[in-house]
């Protein structure tokens, strides 16, 4: 389970980083969309619950 986790982690973390790239690239042309701003932000936030599951998996291995 750890290492299923963890990759789980690793990818909301690639994708958080790339879709972050696409917002700020749509601010900088100045085309703002909401979906990609949600969609940051769902990604940001099951990245937390995912980084929280591996650390209850973490600990509960101790």
């Amino acid at each position: 389970m750890h290492q299923l986790y963890s990759n789980l982690v690793t990818r909301y973390e690639k994708a958080v980083s790339f879709q972050d790239r696409v917002v700020e690239h749509e601010r900088r042309c100045g085309h703002i969309l909401p979906e990609s701003e949600i969609l940051l932000e769902v990604l940001i936030e099951n990245l937390a619950e995912a980084r929280r599951a591996l650390d209850r998996e973490t600990h509960s291995q101790h």
